[in-house]
């Protein structure tokens, strides 16, 4: 039997926090929970795993959470801060990231940057170093990952499950290898959420980022069935956002700009 599977979006945006209560699109920075029947898995830990903690306090599935983490820099880990179901003595939560992912956040979570620790959290608190190329269950969902080409490392994931693939691929400045790597690993999927943290003609090389224009390219590479992009720079505003959308779209019109609040069904 075909299972369900729904992606929400709750944080679009890179390197900070965007407060703009009007904004159409949102300003928390990069978070996403999919749930695949029973199973949670949220997508790298930005401030938009706050919220999302919070509607988990008053939904009891999934009881076990897996968090992807792509790597450390503050806007894809800040949400870790203030994640309720930590302190739920039910739930069981597996962190997964880049090696040293239990070194990296136990010293950034503790006094004095944080006054609590993981050792104080009722919930159980798991952590799994992840080797690009090697496999993981996540609740009968298969994890894979692709080292990627960002300041400091990242790591690019791909779920497949049920006969459905997404693959996540947020902090990436695309080379002519990876760009090649990229359409390999993410063939066939039915999504492929991108990095759009540029618009075209103003990347900065060697910061680690794309357009959405190169997204386009990956996603024909891997004949991906849609693109959902992503990760926008905190300096632009929804009116600039909304016409870089349709840019997009007048290209191909299965790419669509993440908001926050949106459900796509995969």
């Amino acid at each position: 039997m075909g299972q369900d599977w729904r992606l929400e979006v709750r944080g679009v945006r890179g390197s900070f926090p965007r407060p703009d209560a009007g904004d159409p699109f949102g300003g928390n920075t990069s978070c996403f929970f999919l749930r695949c029947g029973g199973t949670g898995i949220v997508l790298d830990a930005g401030s938009g795993l706050s919220a999302l903690g919070h509607d988990l306090q008053n939904d009891p599935n999934p009881r076990r959470l897996h968090i992807l983490i792509t790597h450390f820099h503050m806007d894809h880990i800040l949400g870790l801060l203030s994640f309720s179901p930590f302190f739920d003595p039910e739930r069981e939560i597996r962190i997964y990231g880049p090696l040293g992912v239990r070194r990296t956040l136990e010293t950034l979570i503790r006094p004095p940057y944080w006054p609590v620790t993981f050792s104080d959290f009722p919930a159980t608190v798991r952590f799994y170093e992840v080797t690009p190329g090697m496999d993981y269950d996540l609740g009968g969902v298969r994890m894979t990952a692709l080292a990627g080409l960002h300041p400091d490392g990242s790591l690019y994931y791909r779920l497949d499950g049920a006969g459905k693939r997404l693959v996540y691929a947020l902090d990436c400045e695309p080379d002519g290898r990876l760009r090649t790597d990229l359409g390999a690993f993410a063939q066939g999927c039915g999504l492929l959420v991108w990095d759009a943290h540029f618009a075209p003609g103003t990347a900065k090389p060697g910061w680690g980022h794309s357009t959405w224009e190169e997204g386009l390219e990956v996603a024909r590479l891997a004949g991906a069935g849609r693109v959902l992009m992503t990760h926008f720079n905190n300096n632009y505003d929804g009116a600039f956002l909304l016409r870089q959308e349709e840019l997009a779209r007048e290209r191909d019109a299965s790419c669509v700009f993440a908001r926050e609040g949106m459900v796509i069904a995969i």
